[in-house]
């Protein structure tokens, strides 16, 4: 992970937004991005509850997940040129089998730092719908690139981002599972070789991304098999999006 400026990837729409990997120095204001755009608006989020004012707790939490899993040096950034703005993310993280005995880094992380309901509830989904399908088990993988977090800011939707964002993750990833670039991931990574991109797809916009860009689906889960506080997830996830949540992988 760079100190100053992250390494550019790509531009969009003529130089008006680029695509940079996420450097210390704008780690809390990608943090911001979480707190503005995907703890209130997506999907699972909203089912737990974690949208809800009176729930700071867990939104702190899940920030703090966010900045221990940037440490990997894998995660991304769009930045308006014009403004500055941080105005998309994706938060990343390389993920391999522990050693016996151990916890991956998700139960982890819920045993030593996640105590408020709804964080629980939310990471209790992502490690139940990660551990449907051992995806390294199927594939014959050592490690992968879990594409944790996707989030744009409202204003900037409908713009590609998110888009852009996915696609760089699969060429860095790509280029990590040939040996390049690890000069910017974490030191103790360095020696890992990724093979794929892995995602929980939980809404119509990201399921339509993974579908444009080649994803494929492992599996698909209806919401109405999760519940929190007495209403299942698929009660109270805006109807806007599917009633079901996709486990899914970018094999190179």
């Amino acid at each position: 992970m760079q100190e100053q400026i992250g390494k550019l990837w790509t531009t969009l729409h003529d130089g008006k937004y680029e695509i940079r990997s996420l450097a210390k120095a704008d780690l809390e204001e990608a943090l911001d991005v979480l707190n503005d755009s995907f703890f209130l608006n997506e999907s699972v989020c909203n089912a737990c509850e974690i949208n809800l004012p009176q729930n700071a707790q867990a939104r702190q939490e899940l920030r703090e997940l966010c900045r221990i899993t940037a440490q990997d040096g894998v995660s991304l950034l769009a930045r308006h040129v014009e403004s500055g703005r941080i105005v998309a993310v994706s938060f990343n993280k390389i993920q391999f089998a522990p050693p016996p005995g151990e916890d991956n880094f998700f139960v982890k992380f819920l045993k030593e730092q996640v105590h408020s309901p709804q964080a629980l509830r939310l990471m209790n989904y992502m490690i139940t719908m990660d551990s449907k399908i051992d995806v390294c088990a199927v594939y014959n993988m050592d490690c992968v690139n879990e594409l944790m977090f996707l989030a744009t800011l409202p204003e900037f939707g409908r713009l590609g981002l998110g888009r852009a964002l996915v696609d760089v993750t699969i060429q860095f990833t790509q280029e990590l599972s040939q040996g390049k670039g690890l000069e910017d991931i974490a030191e103790e990574l360095r020696e890992l070789r990724p093979a794929a991109v892995t995602a929980l797809w939980t809404s119509v916009f990201t399921q339509k991304i993974g579908k444009d860009v080649g994803f494929t689906v492992l599996n698909t889960v209806p919401y109405s098999e999760f519940e929190y506080n007495g209403k299942r997830f698929d009660e109270r996830i805006d109807p806007v999006h599917n009633k079901f949540s996709q486990q899914v992988v970018y094999k190179f």
